[in-house]
């Protein structure tokens, strides 16, 4: 992947998943952290492989926690390492943002992240992409051409690829299961 700067996590089931019915892209918004030697081509790689080995149980470990019981459930008994192997993970903003969450990436970060973007999917070519956060969501259906099918769904046309693309609540904030749970699993698992 030539112009990824921070690459995305592509679990091992990821091409034929056992626990989704679809090849799945979790988009996540933007890196940041305090150890800024920490901010590079495998960062989100790293993070991963710390929720699945249970070593981070405050930073991505919680937020990992979340995505699963937002798709799955509160009372899920599928393990970070099940889920992780049937996914891949990719941040849209492919810059360091921050030294700390909810700091904002720039414009000019949201947009000169399309061709990296773009690249992934390419690669990858994920048959649906669950994208975490209405600030994610609103930018990349504002930077990338698209027909929206609901208030929550969207199909994103990329060149010759299309790919169904659905947005929840952010994990890191303060989340309503009883919402964004339905919406999860009616885009991933129905």
């Amino acid at each position: 992947m030539n112009q990824i700067k921070v690459s995305p996590w592509i679990g091992q089931n990821y091409a034929n998943p056992n626990i989704l019915k679809y090849k799945t892209l979790i988009l996540g918004e933007s890196n940041y952290t305090k150890e800024i030697e920490k901010f590079n081509s495998n960062m989100v790689i790293n993070c991963v492989n710390d929720a699945i080995n249970d070593t981070d149980k405050k930073g991505f470990g919680r937020f990992s926690t979340k995505i699963r019981s937002l798709i799955f459930g509160r009372d899920t008994l599928i393990t970070p390492k099940e889920f992780w192997e049937d996914v891949a993970f990719y941040n849209f903003v492919q810059f360091l943002v921050g030294t700390e969450a909810r700091q904002r990436p720039t414009q000019g970060q949201w947009e000169s992240s399309i061709p990296m973007f773009e690249e992934v999917i390419a690669k990858i070519k994920p048959e649906r992409v669950i994208v975490l956060g209405l600030a994610n969501w609103n930018n990349l259906t504002s930077l990338i051409n698209n027909q929206k099918t609901s208030k929550h769904t969207a199909i994103l046309n990329l060149g010759s690829f299309n790919v169904s693309c659905g947005y929840i609540n952010h994990p890191s904030s303060s989340i309503d299961y009883k919402t964004w749970q339905p919406i999860a699993a009616k885009l991933l698992l129905e």
